[in-house]
This record gives C-alpha cells, structure tokens and sequence, in this order.
C-alpha cells in the first residue's frame, strides 16, 4: 500500500506473509484516518481480529464453534508472542482493513522521491 501527503511525501507499507486479510470499501481515492500495528502485546479489539477468521454457521455443532474459538485464541497467542502482527486501517473514506501478517515493513519516500 501507498499513502501519499498532499505535499508529495509519504510512504510504502508492505505487509508480509499474511495470514489472514480482510478490507471493506477499497477504491481511488481512500482517506485513511488510522492505521496501527499491533505485536508483542494483546490485541485488544478482538472484534477486529474475528472478523479475519470466519465461524462457523450458527446452526453448526458445538465442536465447530469450540475449534473456531481455540482458533482465535492461537491467533491471539501468536499476536502476543511476536509470530503475527495484527494490522488495523479506519478510513475517513473508502477501505477498511484488518490483517494479520508475519511482517509490517515501510520505506518512507520524500518531496519529489
């Protein structure tokens, strides 16, 4: 991804080895109020995080819910111990992302760079 600043500046944000991405809204133009990495402590908005790991339906058995559970708590744990790193972008307009990746890397690029 590529966030730009009115005056030319800005940066490259790579996410490496994802795990897990999902993003609502994306088009030309998004306005990007927050984005925040999070590692080596707990995640916090574990909405955010579930909304990357589907559950099962309803409707389905008990062992299916608990597997989906034990897993988000795996994602949790790997958050915490540095093995992922979980990702959040909050628009003012356009894409809403949340991922979970190995690695979050940013090469800044100057006025005219």
């Amino acid at each position: 991804m590529f966030f730009s600043r009115s005056d030319g500046s800005g940066c490259e944000v790579l996410l490496n080895g994802v795990d897990a991405l999902q993003m609502d809204d994306f088009r030309e133009g998004n306005i990007v109020v927050y984005f925040g990495t999070t590692t080596r402590q707990h995640p916090g908005r574990l909405n955010d995080l579930a909304r990357l790991y589907t559950p099962p339906h309803p409707s389905a058995a008990a062992e299916y819910h608990e597997a989906h559970a034990g897993l988000l708590d795996r994602k949790v744990d790997a958050v915490i111990s540095g093995e992922l790193v979980f990702v959040e972008m909050s628009p003012a307009i356009g894409a809403d992302l949340v991922a979970t990746c190995a690695q979050v890397s940013c090469r800044v690029h100057g006025v005219g760079s």
